[in-house]
């Protein structure tokens, strides 16, 4: 019986500061014992479902944003719509939506990326399309009442950028229940 020997690899494999060097064989039983380790565990890994929480903090269908002091150096942002916030219980559920205002002013740091946002945010506003900001591990804003005082504003937190509905998709839990929010509302006009 004739054993058919192919090219040779040189394999290269660091674990913890050391190196290990081998020779991967094409032929049968001469497999490296570590490097059949490694491999399986990186398959087990792959095919393991990995559930990672998402980190949104807030979603939000906007009506209206308002930048203080001016629109071209603002330090504060009224955000009006409807939001559902990132529910601290359970890292992958949101609270019903509400009705209302969000109140921010600049963080220390980053202020030229939070007025980026801020921009985006009052060009989606009207728009009907919803849109998620700011980080669930960090301060989430509160809603405020339409009708309550401006004071007070919570810092704006930058997240992960601004996330759109299509990223998530229509049936995502908070997108679908700010969508219903103005469906219905759109049928009791």
């Amino acid at each position: 019986m004739k054993t058919k020997s192919h090219t040779q690899t040189n394999v290269v494999l660091a674990h913890r500061n050391e190196t290990v060097r081998g020779t991967l064989s094409m032929r049968r039983g001469t497999f490296p014992v570590k490097l059949s380790v490694v491999l399986l565990a990186l398959f087990a890994l792959a095919a393991t479902a990995v559930r990672a929480s998402d980190p949104i903090g807030v979603f939000a269908r906007i009506d209206k944003v308002v930048l203080e002091p001016n629109e071209s150096a603002p330090d504060r942002i009224q955000i009006f719509g409807a939001f559902c916030l990132a529910d601290r219980k359970d890292r992958d559920s949101y609270l019903p939506p509400q009705k209302g205002y969000l109140y921010c002013k600049l963080p220390g740091e980053k202020s030229d990326v939070v007025r980026k946002e801020w921009n985006d945010l009052k060009s989606i506003a009207g728009t009907g399309d919803v849109i998620g900001f700011g980080s669930r591990h960090a301060t989430i804003p509160k809603i405020r009442d339409a009708k309550e005082k401006t004071e007070n504003p919570d810092v704006y937190v930058t997240g992960f950028g601004l996330v759109k509905a299509r990223q998530r998709g229509a049936s995502y839990p908070p997108i679908k229940a700010l969508q219903s929010m103005a469906e219905k509302k759109s049928e009791t006009k």
